[in-house]
């Protein structure tokens, strides 16, 4: 299959990044940890959409009013305070987060602003209990390198994250306030990316920038990134929760192939002589009262017609997608269904053609067009096919403005793009004001490339020394280098980089630090210790405490009387597999070399 011309496609790309910062919670002083104990109590509300400033409701606030949802909010006494609650206006500004922003903004070549305002952006997915986000312009105009090429950094800002969603039932979803009011870095490029590897490659270094400043969180969750892709014809999307770096280059191209095989799509109805039609909803229950079906014995059905649109319901917009996935993701965001049928995959799911037929005659189908069913109560049902009807409209047009969900490599639909009337200032924080002084004690660290030539140097080699500034372990690498000066900083690296993430290893390297234990044993005390032992408990049990000098002496004195006659390299094997784990290669050596003697 030959390869995407992407310049010819008119792929424009864009990364946001969010990125925890490593402080107290950004309005007020509750501790930004994530906990995992059962919280001590309960809150429960409901969110309305309201305009802004200039009198506009925001398309977004829109779209979830209208799935009228109920949110639970789960919080910890301990750890969450009046502020999150919403029962109590904000604290000042966290300035040890506002530092570590300008940081990073100078890191990125960018012009911090004069006056820092806190804004209000409208959220009422449920994930802020206020029914906005908290946001402010830290710094203008940066730049990232990647290759020869020069990517716009427009914006950087500092954000609070949001409530973390633990589960949906229904019209109810639950979030845990524990993450709410986090402090994020929310970096934002132009939209100068032109490949789907170009994505992944600028999202990995502008992370490895981050990571530099020794003032971000590190783990999972503690970073996302979001995509936003257009083509030539296309329109701007914006994907959701990328949780990894290898997923952008296939979340690129895939949301590529969607945006032309709508465009696609547009060109086919054109041709059809499509017109914009009204959702003609029927209740199709008395069609399907006989069927064994199992989607629709007992339910409640109700349909439409589709007009214009046979054969594409089934069209493929990337791989394992099709347009009525599309419209089964937006029937289960606005009334919570497991899915929708439609003609283009009909007989199926145990309906026969028999039901197929009747189906087309009750909707008045005819030749070019298409239908979709739905299994709900009425409500439900008639407002997921209202919305579907919506999405068939808009697909005469085009691609639509959207906010997806990453899923793998694929997206889901989550909500219409957010428009400008969204944002407004927050009147509970006064205007922070960036001064030369404050700026000026600001130290930058070391940039990724000159750390890489600095690791180098401590004799990691090319290669261990670029996996060290590329991972998430690099501050804990230069933290324990300085403590185990008498290690080779490669064995430190090396057993970073094999450990589990958020495991401390300090206990083990500091039993090869004393010579309790051999270097080569640390593989095998780090494995031990991922089951909760400490690194003493491991050594002991798996028999890798280091002999002392004395029984070691006697043991080699053993194993060279009972080979005479081979050479040192094989006696030193011979050593070396009754002893691995009891002693140090290097002295095993020089003890051999010196019985020789």
């Amino acid at each position: 299959m030959p390869e995407t011309d992407y310049a010819k496609l008119g792929l424009r790309c864009g990364i946001e990044i969010h990125q925890q910062l490593d402080t107290r919670k950004l309005f007020c002083s509750c501790p930004s940890q994530i906990k995992e104990d059962t919280p001590h109590n309960i809150i429960t509300r409901k969110l309305r959409a309201v305009a802004g400033e200039l009198g506009d409701v925001d398309p977004a606030a829109l779209h979830e009013l209208l799935k009228d949802r109920e949110f639970i909010y789960e919080f910890y006494q301990d750890a969450n305070c009046l502020v999150e609650l919403d029962e109590e206006p904000p604290h000042p500004l966290n300035r040890d987060a506002l530092e570590a922003t300008l940081e990073v903004a100078l890191l990125l070549k960018a012009t911090p602003v004069d006056e820092v305002q806190v804004m209000r952006k409208t959220v009422i997915d449920g994930s802020n209990t206020s029914g906005f986000q908290r946001t402010m312009l830290v710094a203008t105009d940066g730049h990232v390198e990647s290759g020869s090429k020069r990517i716009g950094i427009p914006t950087i800002c500092l954000e609070e994250d949001a409530a973390r969603i633990i589960k949906k039932e229904g019209d109810k979803t639950w979030y845990r306030l524990d993450r709410l009011g986090i402090p994020l870095v929310e970096i934002g490029t132009g939209p100068d990316i032109s490949s789907p590897q170009e994505a992944k490659d600028v999202a990995e270094k502008i992370g490895m920038l981050l990571r530099a400043t020794g003032k971000v969180k590190r783990g999972l969750g503690t970073i996302r990134q979001d995509v936003n892709v257009s083509i030539g014809s296309g329109e701007r999307i914006e994907i959701k929760g990328v949780q990894t770096l290898n997923d952008i280059p296939g979340l690129v191209e895939n949301e590529a192939k969607r945006q032309q095989g709508l465009v696609e799509m547009r060109d086919e109805l054109k041709r059809r002589g499509f017109s914009e039609f009204t959702a003609g909803i029927t209740d199709a229950t008395p069609v399907f009262k006989n069927s064994e079906s199992t989607i629709v014995k007992g339910k409640k059905v109700f349909g439409m017609r589709v007009p214009k649109f046979a054969g594409l319901m089934g069209k493929e917009l990337m791989p394992h997608y099709r347009f009525g996935t599309e419209l089964a993701g937006i029937a289960k965001e606005v009334a919570g269904l497991a899915g929708i049928f439609h003609s283009d995959e009909l007989p199926a799911y145990g309906i026969t053609e028999d039901y197929v037929k009747q189906a087309k005659h009750l909707l008045k189908v005819e030749k070019d067009d298409a239908f979709v069913l739905v299994a709900a109560d009425e409500v439900n049902g008639r407002r997921a096919l209202n919305e579907i009807a919506k999405r068939c409209n808009t697909a005469a047009k085009g691609v639509p403005k959207e906010v997806r969900r990453a899923d793998g490599t694929i997206t889901r639909f989550m909500r219409p793009l957010p428009g400008s009337a969204r944002m407004y200032p927050e009147t509970d924080e006064p205007l922070v004001r960036i001064t030369k002084g404050m700026l000026a004690a600001i130290t930058l660290p070391p940039t990724p490339e000159a750390r890489k030539k600095e690791f180098e140097g401590m004799g990691l080699g090319l290669e261990l020394a670029n996996q060290i500034v590329k991972s998430r372990v690099m501050s804990e690498f230069i933290s324990l280098s300085k403590e185990f000066r008498s290690m080779k900083p490669s064995v430190i690296a090396s057993a970073l980089l094999a450990a589990p993430e958020g495991l401390d290893i300090s206990p083990a390297l500091a039993l090869v630090d004393s010579n309790k234990v051999a270097k080569e044993s640390l593989d095998v005390i780090i494995e031990g210790m991922k089951g909760g032992k400490n690194a003493e408990e491991v050594a002991k049990e798996k028999g890798l405490v280091m002999m002392n000098n004395i029984e070691l002496r006697k043991k080699i004195a053993g194993i060279v009387t009972a080979n005479k006659g081979t050479n040192a390299g094989q006696m030193m094997g011979k050593a070396m597999a009754e002893l691995r784990g009891k002693a140090d290669a290097q002295t095993v050596k020089r003890l051999i070399e010196e019985s020789l003697k």
